[in-house]
């Protein structure tokens, strides 16, 4: 079976990891796969090590570079948004133009954005598609962009995030989930058929004990407008000068960065604050297996990073309900506070932090149940999913 992953951009996060991981993967049981990126943004020529660890030997066709050069020149971001732009909306007219009729016999596209150009292609080339997809649109405009200067035009913006999600999966024969969170909003967008698909993770074969680890708190992402880390200062003012923290991850925009260096200094807290960068997949397994803790405070579909820390023996931490809260018990392989109850993470954290023997025994519960949840069986529920809607 001939199939594209179909993406936006290899954003910084988890697109590049998926699409790699999912490409080898669907390669090694006999399909052929390969990246349909709609623009080149220029992150893996800015982060070599951190994209070639997954796109090596990947085949990537850029679509917009096969068309006439003036349309790029057109192209262009919406105001106030990180990611959307104008070729989403045009990739529904041209990515028919580039690619031939039944030239895949099914597309698995893996964001919303590119559901524009997916539908179009089922339209106009008879290729049918699958839609990955993490948020609802009106649920990322709530979550996010009510933090700036577009929540003067919610009402509006609401109206066409509701026609997004809805013009998005509306050809798509069934839509993956990373999870339960966002299940009933999606039956009501779309009366789809859901399939779960969660992400998978490298699992670490030995487990460090925790009188080798750190007495630090980890966190890596994608830093942006919806996302400042200014709750993890927070935390160490009421956890005391024993506890350090490690932040990995992209700043997207970097202004973002440079007010949050400034934060650091304000409080003083210089000496307990390392900042690493954006993390290859080295770093990550590395920095997870040296620290006692992990802590993601922000509700996600899914939350990557707390299946990779898992997979190191790390104790873990993010909101209930995020998706990957699925594949672990509260208070048996992680906590799961309720999400922005900073009392309930702040308590959480302390019972890690100063309670090593049981955060060791709940680390190594949360490696065991990672073991079952590798990229190969990540692969594996991918390709019957394809093969179930081809």
């Amino acid at each position: 079976m001939k199939i594209g992953i179909l993406i936006d951009e290899f954003a910084p996060g988890s697109a590049p990891k998926l699409t790699g991981q999912s490409i080898r993967g669907l390669k090694e049981l006999g399909h052929t796969c390969e990246a349909l990126v709609l623009v080149d943004n220029g992150m893996s020529e800015r982060f070599p090590r951190v994209y070639n660890y997954h796109l090596s030997g990947v085949t990537i066709r850029y679509i917009f570079d096969e068309l006439p050069s003036w349309l790029k020149r057109i192209d262009f971001k919406f105001p106030g948004f990180s990611f959307f732009s104008l070729h989403h909306i045009l990739s529904f007219f041209f990515a028919p133009l580039v690619i031939k009729d039944k030239e895949y016999d099914i597309i698995v596209a893996y964001c919303q954005y590119s559901g524009f150009a997916a539908w179009g292609l089922k339209l106009f080339r008879k290729i049918p598609y699958l839609l990955l997809v993490w948020d609802p649109s009106t649920y990322t405009l709530k979550k996010i962009y009510t933090k700036t200067w577009l929540r003067f035009f919610y009402p509006i913006l609401y109206i066409f995030a509701c026609i997004l999600d809805k013009l998005s999966s509306r050809g798509a024969r069934a839509l993956i989930t990373s999870g339960k969170l966002h299940h009933q909003r999606f039956k009501k967008i779309s009366g789809k058929p859901l399939e779960d698909l969660y992400p998978g993770c490298f699992h670490q074969k030995y487990f460090l004990p925790y009188s080798k680890r750190e007495r630090s708190i980890l966190t890596y992402d994608r830093w942006d407008i919806g996302n400042r880390p200014v709750i993890f200062l927070d935390l160490l003012k009421e956890l005391g000068a024993g506890v350090k923290l490690k932040i990995g991850g992209f700043w997207h925009p970097e202004h973002i960065k440079d007010e949050f260096l400034l934060e650091v200094r304000k409080r003083g807290l210089q000496d307990r604050v390392d900042i690493l960068g954006p993390l290859d997949e080295d770093r990550i397994i590395e920095l997870c297996s040296k620290v006692m803790l992990h802590v993601h405070p922000i509700e996600e579909a899914f939350g990557m990073q707390t299946l990779e820390a898992a997979a190191c023996g790390c104790c873990i931490i993010i909101p209930q309900n995020s998706g990957v809260t699925d594949l672990f018990v509260h208070g048996v392989h992680g906590f799961f506070p309720a999400k922005s109850n900073f009392g309930e993470l702040l308590t959480y954290c302390r019972i890690i932090l100063d309670n090593p023997k049981k955060a060791e025994e709940m680390g190594y519960k949360a490696w065991q149940v990672a073991a079952t949840n590798t990229w190969a069986e990540y692969v594996q529920r991918l390709d019957h999913i394809v093969r179930k809607y081809s």
